[in-house]
C-alpha cells in the first residue's frame, strides 16, 4: 500500500505543479507576496509562518516567479498527503491510509487550494497532521507516552500549527479534550509530558503575542469580529444550513455527506473507541463553532476544514472494511472525480488567462466571470511608463480598497511604497503608514466609486489631476474597471 500511496502523492503533485505554473495569482497570495517583504513578529491578519516561509524563500532565490514562491506550499502538500496516509495506516491499517490519502487530494480545497497556494493553511495542515501522528503513536504504543521526546515534538508542531493560523488554538483545545475525556489521557496529564508539550507550543506563539501587544491587539481583535452582524440583527436560523452547504461544496458533496456521517458515528461511539475519539476531538471544535456563529453572522467555508481534515481517517476507515462491490464503487467515483477536478482546473485557468469563453457561456454564472478576480494585473506597468510615472521620488501609490493594494503592491511594492487609503486596510497601515508620506505626490488607481469622489480626496491632497482610464481588459470585454488620477500634497 505504501508504493501506491507514493504513485497517488506524486501524481497529485505533479497536477498540482501544473496548475502552479499556469494558475494566475490569486487576491490572497498577491496580497501575502507583497506584505511578506517586510519581516514582522506577526502581521494584522494572520499569524507569521507562511509570510515567514515566503518572504524567506524569495529572498534565498532572488526572485519573486509565483511558481517559485509556489513550490514550498506545494511541497507542504505533499507532506500533508503523506503524514495523512500514515495517519490513517497508524490508526486504522495501511488500507485505510490508502484511502486517507485519496480523500484528501480529491476534496478540491485540500488537493487544489491548501495543497498548492500561498495559503496559511498549507503549513496549518501539515503540522497539524504531524501533532496528531505523534499522538495517535503515543495512544497505540505502550510506554510511548512516557517518553518526553515524543512530546516535545508534538508541543513544537501543536507550535507551529499555531504560527500558522489562529485554528491552531483549536487543535490545541481539541487535543486537550482527548486527554480529559480518556482514562489513559488523565493518566498523561499527571505526567510532565503533556505540560512540556504545551510550554512549548506556548514559547511558539511568543512572536504573535509580542507584535500584538505592541500593536493594541489588533489582529486578535480583528479576528474575533470577523463574521459578527450589526446590532440588533435578528438571528440567522437559516445560517448553520447554508454554511454546511457551502462547506460541501468545497469538499464536494459526495465527499462531505459521508464525512459528516462517519464523524457523527465517531462521537456518538464516544471514548471507548480511542484512535475515532481522538479524530472527533481534533475534528469537532473548528466545525461546531464555525459553523454555530453562523447563527449570528456570517462566516467563509473554509473556517471549518481543519475539523474537516480529522473526520477523513474516519472515512477512510469505513471503506477500507467495506465489501469489494462497494469499493469498486468508490474507485470509480474516485476516478472521475480526479478527471472533473482536472477539468474544472484547465477551464478556470483558460479563463482566467485568455478569457476563452464568450459571454453567452458567461450567462450560466449569472453573467458575471468568476475568474477576474484572477486577472493578471501586470498591463498596469506599461501603462503607468507610457505616461512616464513616477515622475520624482516623493510619490507613492494609492488605492482605496486591501484587496486591489495587495494587487497593486505585489506588482509594484518594491519600487514604490503603496498606501491603502481606506478604513480597512489590514497590515497596510503597518507596512506603510499614511504619516510617513505627508507632503509626497500620488498615483491613485481605484475603481469609480473611490477614485472619483472629489469631497474626499479634496481633503486629502493640495491638488487632483483629471482621470484617466486604465481599465484591465479579457478579450474585448472590460473585466476590471480601473482609473488613475495624479495627485500631489499629501495630508493624512
Amino acid at each position: 500500500m505504501r508504493r501506491w500511496a507514493l504513485a497517488l502523492i506524486a501524481a497529485a503533485t505533479l497536477a498540482r505543479l501544473g496548475l502552479a505554473a499556469v494558475l494566475p495569482v490569486g487576491v490572497d497570495e498577491a496580497y501575502s507576496i507583497g506584505i511578506a517583504r517586510q519581516f514582522s513578529l506577526s502581521y494584522f491578519d494572520h499569524p507569521p509562518l507562511h509570510l515567514w516561509l515566503v518572504g524567506a524563500w524569495a529572498k534565498l532565490w532572488g526572485s519573486e516567479d509565483l511558481l517559485l514562491l509556489r513550490l514550498p506550499f506545494i511541497a507542504l502538500g505533499a507532506l500533508s498527503s503523506w503524514l495523512m496516509y500514515a495517519l490513517g495506516t497508524r490508526l486504522f491499517g495501511p488500507v485505510a491510509g490508502l484511502w486517507a490519502t485519496a480523500i484528501f487530494n480529491l476534496a478540491p480545497v485540500f488537493g487544489l487550494a491548501h495543497g498548492a497556494l500561498i495559503f496559511p493553511d498549507g503549513p496549518l495542515l501539515a503540522a497539524a497532521l504531524a501533532m496528531a501522528l505523534l499522538v495517535a503513536r503515543m495512544v497505540l504504543v505502550p510506554g510511548d507516552g512516557q517518553r518526553l521526546g515524543l512530546w516535545a515534538l508534538a508541543g513544537l508542531m501543536a507550535g507551529l500549527a499555531l504560527l500558522s493560523k489562529y485554528h491552531g488554538v483549536l487543535l490545541v483545545l481539541g487535543l486537550l479534550l482527548f486527554l480529559a475525556t480518556t482514562r489513559q489521557g488523565r493518566q498523561w496529564l499527571l505526567t510532565p509530558g503533556p505540560w512540556l508539550a504545551a510550554a512549548i507550543a506556548a514559547a511558539c506563539f511568543v512572536p504573535v503575542l509580542v507584535w500584538n501587544a505592541q500593536h493594541d491587539w489588533v489582529s486578535f481583535a480583528f479576528q474575533a469580529g470577523r463574521g459578527r452582524v450589526g446590532n440588533g440583527a435578528s438571528l440567522r436560523l437559516l445560517g448553520p444550513i447554508e454554511s454546511l452547504l457551502s462547506q460541501a461544496v468545497y469538499l464536494l458533496p459526495w465527499i462531505a455527506v459521508p464525512l459528516g456521517a462517519f464523524l457523527v458515528r465517531g462521537a456518538l461511539g464516544g471514548p471507548g473507541n480511542v484512535r475515532r475519539w481522538l479524530l472527533v476531538c481534533l475534528a469537532v471544535l473548528p466545525i461546531v463553532i464555525f459553523t454555530g456563529l453562523t447563527l449570528f453572522g456570517r462566516g467563509l467555508p473554509h473556517w471549518q476544514m481543519p475539523g474537516w481534515l480529522f473526520a477523513i481517517p474516519l472515512l477512510a476507515e469505513a471503506l477500507a472494511n467495506a465489501g469489494r462491490s462497494t469499493r469498486r464503487l468508490c474507485v470509480a467515483v474516485a476516478v472521475v472525480t480526479a478527471l472533473a477536478l482536472a477539468a474544472l482546473a484547465t477551464v478556470v485557468t483558460m479563463q482566467a488567462r485568455w478569457g476563452s469563453f464568450d459571454q453567452q457561456t458567461l450567462q450560466l454564472f449569472g453573467g458575471s466571470d468568476p475568474t477576474d478576480a484572477l486577472l493578471s494585473w501586470e498591463p498596469l506597468k506599461s501603462e503607468l511608463a507610457a505616461r512616464g510615472l513616477p515622475a520624482d521620488d516623493r510619490t507613492f501609490i494609492g488605492t482605496f480598497n486591501w484587496v486591489r493594494a495587495g494587487e497593486l503592491n505585489a506588482l509594484f511594492g518594491k519600487q514604490l511604497p503603496v498606501l491603502c487609503l481606506c478604513s480597512d486596510a489590514r497590515h497596510f497601515d503597518y507596512l506603510n503608514p499614511p504619516q510617513q508620506y505627508a507632503g509626497w505626490n500620488a498615483i491613485l488607481i481605484g475603481m469609480p466609486g473611490n477614485i472619483d469622489d472629489d469631497a474626499r480626496l479634496s481633503a486629502e491632497f493640495a491638488t487632483l489631476g483629471p482621470l484617466q482610464d486604465i481599465s484591465l481588459s479579457k478579450g474585448e470585454r472590460v473585466a476590471v474597471p480601473l482609473r488613475l488620477r495624479l495627485a500631489s500634497g499629501f495630508r493624512p
